[in-house]
């Protein structure tokens, strides 16, 4: 009997195009892990997957969970396929999640490969990340809302100009209340590593004791996560 019998590849489930994440494919492993696909990068996994919590996700919630036990609301900058939603809600049951992202295709991704309805207390913004955080009063958000608060604004493996920028910085801090934690994750491959850096430093000039922690990923894909907690003096 042949060892291999019964063994096969990574079924793509779904395969599309989007207007803001280009080329989209939802991928299923044999193991029943599904991932969400876009340029080679692996924006999200089942939230069940086995690997998922020494991952990026894992130790976003390893972050909360030792910085923010009682964490209450929480503000998530790029839904993806709602893999933090999940993990965030299966550690903290009665936080209240908003999530918003610019990609109604990926919105609708993840509530049918990923089972995004299933989580109570969430709240899905359909929209410019920019504008969201600018103009929160025409979202009904008010400002120190969140107590948590992540910026994972991924096209691809590029971060957009505007997470670099002054202003929204200012505003996201103006989301959160005293005493809050916001987290940026980036990507930070070789290539990346000098603009991750700067970025490091320039997040420093708005928030007290930035920390930051590499996050080991697949072959030749790290990512670091820098995350502080907001003081408004």
């Amino acid at each position: 009997m042949n060892i291999f019998t019964g063994l096969h590849g990574p079924k793509i489930l779904f395969e599309t195009e989007s207007q803001y994440n280009g080329h989209i494919k939802v991928i299923e492993l044999n193991n029943g892990t599904r991932k969400i696909r876009v340029d080679n990068i692996d924006q999200s996994i089942s939230h069940f997957a086995p690997n998922c919590s020494r991952l990026y996700w894992g130790k976003v919630v390893d972050i909360l969970k030792e910085n923010k036990p009682d964490l209450s609301n929480m503000f998530i900058l790029g839904l993806g396929g709602g893999t933090l939603v999940h993990l965030i809600h299966n550690n903290f049951p009665n936080v209240h999640i908003t999530s918003v992202d610019i990609d109604q295709v990926m919105v609708d991704i993840a509530k049918n490969y990923f089972d995004l309805d299933s989580v109570p207390n969430h709240r899905v913004i359909v929209a410019d990340a920019m504008r969201v955080v600018i103009e929160p009063d025409e979202f009904e958000i008010p400002e120190y809302s969140y107590d948590g608060l992540l910026v994972d604004i991924y096209i691809g493996e590029k971060f957009p100009d505007l997470g670099k920028s002054g202003n929204f910085i200012a505003a996201l801090k103006r989301l959160i209340k005293p005493g809050g934690i916001i987290i940026f994750n980036r990507i930070y491959r070789e290539e990346h590593q000098d603009d991750v850096n700067i970025f490091i430093d320039y997040v420093s000039e708005f928030f007290p004791s930035v920390k930051n922690l590499v996050v080991a990923g697949y072959t030749n894909s790290d990512n670091v996560l820098i995350y502080a907690i907001v003081n408004h003096e």
